[in-house]
């Protein structure tokens, strides 16, 4: 185990490349957005670099690259993924009609007012701060200032006028846009959308160069939550399968995870289909639809098992939810060690063994410098690891508040717990908050 642990760690670091440029979130607040009635923080801002779970983004500005959102279910830890997920899609998804309504929730007592949210945030090194103010139908007023040259900078800013009435935008003079580029701006940012979300629909001069690499910037190296989705597990191995350096590092990431998997390989696979399924696809489906459906064979991955006796294959198929899971997540790993990458995964450690768990973090940990993590759990032994009691400013405790139903979030470090107390006792014992209380396992249904 310690030979093999070398040798990714040897590998991992031949993979990695010199990234002079980071991604990371510096702080983020929302207020009014799902469980979140009142303003909510999480601030990543770290005192200084005595830690393996803190980077240097910039010159004298220390970040922590992992977040943890602990506390029980339905107390808001998903929420606040979804909200972060949320202010950068508002800032780089247009809308394809100008009547498109903006999808918002907002807290169930304060329908009425707007959702605000704040992000600070760096992208190709550069800090850049993003506020917006918004309802269901029109972004009431955004700002985006930037700090190019290490000082604040106006990058654009935007009000609402009226419902068919172009927004008021002002842009920075540092952006030296010329004026028929601003004008096109203008027209183009319709109220239910960002004006930075214009590069998302319009071909714009090259004098705008400023705008779309940020633009760019953000759809390459901030996702969604659980990643973008878009690709099916047979997909991910197969992209995998075909890039020699991923493929090594999926088969030792495989190899280490004990699951007696030694390597993996795509496969065609015969396809077998009910008769009665068979003619609902002929007779419901268009053609396009209906020929890959019907197609006699389909792409699959078959995995090399391991035995005294010899090996032999066991296809994706007949794989476990927790490989499953394991396997999605080795291709957030990959990119945030080979590249600049934010990621959000929800309930990490849902379907894997909590030394798996632990594994992964600390290949995250201890490989990547520029890339970020967030992630929401309930594996609580994760705050008995001696680098997290020792950084506790990476936590965050949620629970609701029992007179307004809102979710709260308390950084680790806001307790004052003195530093020879362990999170983790501290927080079965529940001087941290964000349990459950439970009512009696005595059950009574007579009137």
């Amino acid at each position: 185990m310690v030979v093999l642990y070398n040798i990714i760690r040897i590998f991992v670091a031949n993979l990695r490349i010199q990234i002079k440029y980071c991604d990371m979130i510096r702080d983020f607040w929302v207020k009014n957005y799902l469980s979140i009635r009142d303003k909510q923080e999480l601030s990543f801002v770290a005192k200084g670099p005595a830690s393996e779970l803190v980077a240097e983004v910039s010159d004298g500005v220390f970040l922590y690259k992992l977040g943890v959102l602990y506390g029980s279910n339905a107390s808001g830890k998903s929420n606040m993924l979804i909200a972060l997920n949320k202010v950068f899609s508002i800032l780089v998804h247009p809308k394809s009609k100008v009547t498109s309504k903006i999808n918002r929730i907002p807290f169930a007592l304060t329908k009425d007012h707007p959702t605000e949210m704040y992000v600070s945030f760096f992208a190709d090194g550069i800090r850049y701060d993003y506020g917006v103010t918004f309802n269901e139908k029109y972004i009431l007023n955004e700002v985006l200032y930037y700090y190019p040259k290490k000082s604040k900078t106006l990058f654009y800013e935007r009000s609402f006028v009226d419902e068919n009435v172009q927004a008021n935008i002002k842009f920075g003079q540092s952006l030296k846009l010329l004026d028929k580029t601003a004008e096109s701006i203008r027209e183009n940012t319709w109220n239910n959308h960002s004006a930075l979300a214009v590069c998302g629909k319009v071909a714009l001069k090259e004098d705008v160069a400023t705008f779309i690499h940020l633009y760019d910037w953000i759809m390459k190296n901030y996702h969604d939550v659980d990643g973008d989705g878009e690709m099916g597990i047979v997909e991910i191995l197969k992209e995998a399968y075909d890039d020699s350096r991923k493929r090594k590092f999926f088969n030792l990431m495989l190899q280490k995870a004990d699951l007696n998997i030694m390597e993996f390989r795509p496969i065609i696979e015969d396809r077998v289909l009910p008769d009665e399924l068979r003619e609902h696809i002929e007779q419901n489906f268009y053609e396009k639809m209906k020929e890959d459906l019907l197609k006699p064979v389909t792409e699959s991955i078959a995995f090399v098992n391991h035995s005294a006796e010899g090996n032999f294959e066991i296809p994706v198929k007949w794989q476990s939810k927790g490989t499953i899971k394991y396997i999605r997540i080795l291709n957030v790993l990959y990119d945030m060690i080979t590249n600049s990458h934010v990621y959000y995964l929800d309930e990490l450690g849902e379907d894997l063994h909590n030394d798996l768990l632990y594994y992964y973090l600390n290949v995250f940990i201890f490989n990547s410098d520029k890339s970020q993590l967030i992630i929401t759990s309930q594996e609580t032994t994760i705050l008995s690891q001696d680098l997290i009691n020792e950084n506790r400013g990476v936590v965050w405790f949620v629970e609701k508040n029992r007179e307004t139903a809102s979710s709260e979030y308390s950084r680790g470090d806001s307790f004052g717990l003195h530093k020879n107390l362990s999170l983790y006792n501290s927080y079965r014992i529940g001087r941290l908050g964000a349990k459950p209380e439970l009512g009696s396992i005595f059950i009574n249904l007579e009137d």
